[in-house]
């Protein structure tokens, strides 16, 4: 097993490591002196005694302490690698003629790859540039020592060698083709496998070009232009275009592409080249990047907005600094004019007008013409002296979509002047009369910033200056009123103060009040007790309403919520669970109740959760099959049902949690079987007091399953729905497994099964065994074991309990830990330092278990697996790792030394039942762990203790018929009790508890082997003083064991 685990671990690593300290007697070198070593490989161990001559010595060279090659006169050993040869090497030489005279190495690690290294090849570019040349690299990552052999291929020929065995790992190139290499080193040689394969192409000389059909500095968005890539030198030959681009579109594989509608997806850089065939082809263009912009707008200035009398306005129309563009002009009289074009297709940017109006431009360029945008409008003017002024009616700050309003212009000193008036409402895309007045029925769209002008009848662009503007803000949500209560309970004899309000805040409202339904007359002022604007008093109990309303004509709010003014009941409600479990689990049937105090009253229900089920209106929420979503607080309370108006308050909150599926723990006392003793079961869940009931199984084991549960469960006696949490099985002599369960509740809910648990007997069964070999309880780790499984299967699986309670089939026993074969060969590792091994057979049968321990370094104690029979012959032995014992072993039993000089072995010649303890050996201040050797008695023993049990069992008959008839004599009412025991020794000797083979346990184990028990009598007097006869049943005898006795005394 050592060596399976240093070969898995020693994959693609391999260290050479010399031993440091103090200097050596001889030297073990290894040739090739390399850092990494793989299987297939040859070296040569050489080993230099650093005296004399190499003739003067004999040599044997050791691996891992065991001999390779005995003493010969070669001081080299030639060695072809496998991984399974990883570990320590050492030489040893043997003075010529001088029998004592020896010298030893350091050692020399060596740790070897399974695998055979692949060479990785790598290059400096991938094409060979004009005139010059690509350097090919060859490595073997992580080792060194190679020479390296070259190979290339071109289209339509066969691989070939370009150079081999050079000492160095790169080579330059100037020749396209497929290249690969590999490595080679050692004698004989070893090579490495082929790399993967590298495509070399070369570059041509001809240059490559990128270019825009039109000499333009700008593209815009629309715009038809050409990209083109063209090859200097190149004319004659044949090309295919490669384009290459970082914009989100394809190019053509042809010299042209051509754009009809360039866009932003076109932004971005483009390469090309050309290629004349698989290996040659030109470099990569220069990078030509294409950045398409909006669609300009151009820009339109005035040197004056208004126009003076008898003068003139120079207008200039702009596309960026560009001058191939051409400009054209418009003019409207009006915003309802008609477009007319005063100048097309020139040149020249500026104009000269002497009109006013609305003015525009725009350019255009290319053929097919490219527009830009309109510029946007601007107007010239005549100015009057005249002002005009904007205002509301009504003044709110908040208008409501509904509302009437009027929006007013006046224009100061206007005599008789008629004028027509220009609205602005820059946000609006609706035209406004020309009024003086506009006449509103209030909606969102309204809401804007309102100025107002003036324009001369008689002279069309003579205009007032703007006026300022006024904002009119509209909600196109109708307000709500709210109504609210100091008290929703309506005291006897007493006043409710509602409060009526409007959102959003306004000024200008009244109020309405309604009792009853929406549709019926508000409430007069004899029906309320008015306290304020918006606030007024009510003494009746029903249903309120209010609603604000406001202007000429009225308009209203929306109603408010309603608000129930109601008397209410005092009885509280409250929500119980049924059953009254303090945990409940997903999967169980459970009932929510609602309870309200008053047996004569009938009431209509209803609920609350925050859970995700809504309960029904009744009185029960039965749950049949309770999941994580009705986790939640539940409310409820009763409405009356001869007079719905009244109801009682809520309930208080029942919250309820819901846990997932229990698991319940099953514990077995004793683990381990001994004789008379009886297995007790014990099943424990969260809460046990909850109504639980338990089921108790035996475990048996299914080989024809590949699923992680191994075994079948069957039914116990009487094991069915115990009220007990324990379970008591008398005269188990075999190894055993468990499992229980519980339940509760109608219909009954099940948690699931208890990891199975085992009590192990040490004796070898007759039917089913297991055997270890070597035999012994304590062996080193990386140490071969042998498993023998004894028995009429065809089939067997070997299991194991190891530490930290882990139960697993051995998977290196046969295929997926079922086994055809007897016998199972397992290296033990640090997962078994401490584990319980047993046989499993095709009939479901359980063998003997076996106890075995590993550790790591120091000594262990060779002692036997099994019990040993009395009368035996038996040896213990102590074992070191490596090396030899040179000074006195101690053997020590149950703490106390019993023997030490320089024997390595304790002997027994014939063992008896004294002999049975822990047992450890030290040497040089290293001890073993202790392990028990458990004794058998023999056949004569046997016949002893049977009739020493006989005579017991005679006397206790005895004993009991003097008690009772001491007892009968005794007055009525009267109680006995020996003084020689305290009434704490009343719990029962019955369950022994036998978790771990302590000397403690041990000695009370052979206390109840040898029948050294004593009888204590505990006497009560009957609780009936007038029968006679019922005195006998209180009478009840307790065993003790002298180990319990002597503590209590």
């Amino acid at each position: 097993m050592g060596l399976t685990v240093l070969s898995v671990l020693s994959l693609f690593l391999l260290n050479i490591t010399l031993c440091c300290g103090e200097a050596q007697d001889a030297e073990l070198s290894l040739k090739p002196n390399v850092s990494h070593l793989f299987a297939g490989e040859s070296v040569t161990f050489i080993c230099d005694m650093r005296e004399g001559n190499a003739t003067d010595w004999l040599y044997k060279f050791n691996w891992n302490d065991q001999e390779m090659v005995h003493f010969t006169k070669s001081s080299s050993y030639s060695l072809y690698l496998t991984a399974e040869l990883s570990g320590n090497y050492q030489c040893i030489g043997h003075r010529n003629g001088l029998t004592d005279f020896t010298k030893r190495s350091n050692n020399l690690t060596l740790s070897i790859s399974a695998l055979r290294p692949t060479a990785t090849i790598t290059a400096d570019k991938t094409t060979i540039p004009v005139g010059g040349s690509v350097t090919l690299t060859c490595s073997v990552q992580g080792s060194a020592g190679w020479t390296f052999d070259w190979f290339r291929q071109i289209p339509d020929s066969r691989e070939v060698v370009i150079d081999t065995n050079t000492l160095q790992n790169f080579v330059s190139v100037s020749d396209e083709g497929i290249y690969r290499c590999r490595g080679r080193r050692g004698n004989p040689v070893f090579f490495t496998n082929l790399s993967k394969v590298y495509h070399i192409q070369k570059t041509l000389s001809n240059r490559a070009f990128v270019t825009l059909q039109q000499n333009w500095t700008q593209i815009f968005s629309g715009e038809m232009i050409t990209i083109k890539c063209e090859i200097q030198g190149g004319e004659n030959t044949e090309w295919q275009y490669e384009w290459r681009t970082t914009s989100s579109k394809t190019p053509p594989t042809h010299s042209e592409y051509n754009i009809s509608s360039a866009s932003f997806s076109y932004n971005g850089q483009y390469w090309c080249k050309g290629r004349r065939d698989l290996f040659f082809s030109t470099a990569w263009s220069d990078a030509f990047t294409l950045k398409v912009s909006n669609k300009p707008r151009p820009t339109i200035t005035a040197d004056r907005r208004t126009i003076p009398a008898g003068g003139n306005a120079t207008l200039s129309c702009s596309v960026g600094s560009y001058n191939e563009w051409k400009y054209f002009w418009f003019r409207r009289a009006s915003v309802f004019s008609e477009i007319q074009v005063i100048r097309n297709e020139e040149p020249d940017q500026m104009i000269t007008v002497t009109q006013g109006g609305i003015y525009y431009c725009k350019g255009g360029r290319g053929n097919p013409v490219f527009f830009t945008e309109d510029s946007d409008p601007i107007t010239i003017e005549k100015r009057v002296s005249n002002k005009a002024v904007v205002s509301l009616e009504p003044s709110w700050p908040l208008i409501f979509s509904g509302e009437k309003i009027t929006v007013r212009c006046q224009i100061s000193l206007g005599g008789s002047t008629e004028w027509e008036y220009e609205w602005s409402k820059p946000d609006s895309s609706t035209g406004l009369p020309n009024d003086a007045s506009i006449n509103l029925n209030a909606s969102v769209i309204n809401s804007g910033s309102y100025r107002c002008m003036g324009k001369n009848k008689q002279e069309f662009y003579s205009v007032t200056e703007w006026s300022d503007v006024i904002t009119l803000t509209v909600s196109g949500n109708r307000p709500k009123s709210s109504i609210s209560a100091d008290n929703r309970v309506l005291p006897e004899g007493d006043t409710v103060t509602l409060t009526c309000s409007v959102t959003p805040s306004t000024p200008g409202w009244s109020y309405y009040w309604y009792r009853g339904k929406k549709t019926s007359e508000p409430l007069t002022m004899a029906e309320v007790v008015l306290h304020s604007d918006g606030q007024i008093g009510v003494s009746q109990e029903g249903d309120y309403w209010c609603r604000g309303g406001r202007g000429n004509p009225v308009y209203y709010t929306d109603y408010s919520d309603v608000i129930s003014i109601k008397q209410t009941v005092r009885n509280r409600p409250a929500v119980t669970l049924h059953p009254n479990w303090p945990e409940v689990y997903s999967g169980e049937t459970i009932t929510l109740k609602c309870e309200i105090p008053g047996e004569d009253t009938e009431w209509d229900y209803e609920w609350a959760t925050s859970s995700s089920h809504q309960p029904p209106n009744q009185n029960e929420y039965k749950i049949n099959s309770v999941s994580t979503s009705h986790r939640g607080h539940y409310w409820c309370k009763g409405r009356m049902r001869s007079a719905q108006q009244n109801s009682t308050m809520w309930s208080a909150s029942f919250q309820l949690k819901i846990d997932y599926e229990p698991r319940p723990v099953l514990t077995v006392s004793p683990s381990w079987l001994s004789p008379g003793a009886s297995v007790t079961l014990n099943c424990e869940v969260e809460h046990p007091s909850a109504g639980w009931s338990f089921y108790w199984y035996k475990a048996v084991p299914d080989l024809k399953t590949y699923s992680y549960e191994y075994y079948i469960y069957e039914l116990l006696p009487d094991g069915s729905g115990t009220a007990q949490d324990s379970y008591i099985i008398h005269g188990q002599t075999h190894t055993a497994g468990y499992v229980c369960r519980a339940g509760r509740g109608d219909p009954e809910y099940h948690t699931d099964h208890s990891q199975p648990k085992f009590v192990w007997s040490a004796d070898l069964n007759s039917t089913v065994s297991l055997t270890v070999s070597p035999n012994s309880v304590q062996h080193f780790i990386y140490d071969s074991v042998t498993l023998n499984c004894s028995g009429n299967s065809s089939q067997w699986r070997v299991m194991t309990f190891i530490q930290h309670r882990y139960l697993r089939k051995l998977r290196e026993c046969g295929d997926w830990g079922i086994m055809t074969e007897s016998t199972c060969n397992i290296d033990l590792d640090w997962y078994h330092r401490y584990a319980v091994h047993w046989c499993e057979s095709e009939s479901g049968q359980f063998s003997n278990g076996i106890n075995i321990t590993s550790r790591f370094t120091g000594v262990i104690l060779v002692s036997p697996v099994h019990p040993v029979n009395e009368g035996d012959s038996v040896a213990l032995g102590c074992k070191l790792r490596t090396g030899n014992f040179n000074s006195t072993v101690a053997f020590y039993k149950n703490g106390k030394l019993i023997q030490n000089d320089d024997r390595q072995k304790l002997n027994i010649p014939a063992v008896s039942k004294s002999d049975e303890g822990f047992y450890k050996c030290e040497y040089s201040g290293h001890e073993s762990p202790q392990s028990w050797m458990s004794v058998k008695a023999s056949r004569s023993s046997l016949s002893v203790s049977l009739i020493t049990g006989l005579v017991s069992g005679v006397s206790l008959i005895l004993l009991l018929s003097l008690l009772l008839c001491c007892w009968h004599k005794k007055p009525k009412g009267t109680l006995c009790i020996r003084p020689t025991q305290s009434q704490e020794t009343s719990q029962t000797a019955a369950t022994v508890q036998t978790m771990s083979q302590d000397e403690n346990q041990q000695q009370i184990y052979s206390s109840l082997l040898h029948g050294d028990m004593n009888v204590y009598e505990s006497c009560r007097p009957s609780e009936n003083t007038g029968g006679r006869t019922d005195d006998y049943r209180n009478i009840s005898l307790q065993l003790r064991s002298v180990g319990q006795r002597s503590e209590k005394a």
